[in-house]
């Protein structure tokens, strides 16, 4: 039986890795709050039940998690 050893994983702290990180942490972070947030302001501002204004608030909830929470975690990851 042939058995093959997998190299361990080589962990990279370079500026890109960090900047990198910190963006996928903010988009994963931004993306559950931007759709709650939208679908609760739709919901208060609207009146519409909680379905259709998660309808209506699904793709600028989407839209706003994840190019704020990019933002977010590339200006997290700037260096002065």
């Amino acid at each position: 039986m042939i058995s093959a050893k997998i190299p361990p994983m080589v962990e990279h702290d370079t500026k890109e890795a960090r900047t990198g990180k910190a963006v996928i942490r903010g988009v994963l972070v931004g993306l559950p709050l931007g759709i709650v947030g939208m679908t609760l302001a739709v919901w208060m501002i609207t009146g519409l039940d909680a379905f259709d204004s998660f309808a209506t608030a699904i793709i600028p909830g989407v839209l706003l998690g994840a190019f704020g929470g990019g933002f977010v975690g590339v200006t997290l990851s700037m260096e002065e």
